[in-house]
């Protein structure tokens, strides 16, 4: 089984590699699309680029990139980044069962690695949904906004110095 982080793993890889004429994607960006907090998105892009799959650039217009074509890497390249091995230290004192089943469990990962190893990313990601990279662009035509149409305002009614205030007044008592 994959564990939720490469999972993740996965679907940030296939929207970096699906980025539009590969322009480098921001984290905040990646978690919007992920449904993710921006801190666990950085932890990922942390081990992706730990495992040489990811390049950051700094600055304006900058963001991850892919740091190897996609379709050089497998689907164990990415799943690596964030599999956490069980090591055996090897005590005598274990039992025939215990040993068994550890013998069990480490063939069990030898043919998931193989299997990953095997599998194409360029494969996964060709099953994945179509990004919606464009949809985050608001086009002015879908916008339906609906205001209340602007009241007229009416002019003041005021004397405009102290010697037209007995007009005025006249004025305002006809």
């Amino acid at each position: 089984m994959l564990n939720s982080r490469a999972i993740h793993g996965l679907n940030v890889i296939g929207l970096v590699a699906s980025a539009q004429r590969h322009q480098p994607i921001t984290t905040a960006r990646l978690s919007r699309m992920l449904g993710l907090s921006v801190s666990y998105t950085e932890s990922l892009m942390k081990d992706l680029k730990e495992g040489d799959l990811l390049r950051a650039h700094r600055g304006p217009g900058g963001g991850y990139q892919l740091q190897q074509a996609v379709v050089n890497l497998s689907v164990w390249d990415v799943v690596s980044c964030f599999n956490t091995e069980e090591t055996f230290t090897g005590q005598t004192d274990q039992s025939s069962e215990f040993l068994a089943a550890f013998n069990l469990h480490q063939q069990l990962d030898d043919i998931k690695r193989s299997f990953l190893q095997s599998y194409p990313l360029a494969d996964v990601l060709k099953h994945m949904p179509a990004s919606s990279m464009d949809s985050e662009v608001i086009h002015a035509s879908s916008m339906s906004f609906h205001f209340k149409p602007i009241q007229k305002q009416a002019l003041p009614m005021a004397p405009n110095s102290v010697f037209d205030l007995s007009n005025f007044m006249q004025l305002h008592a006809a």
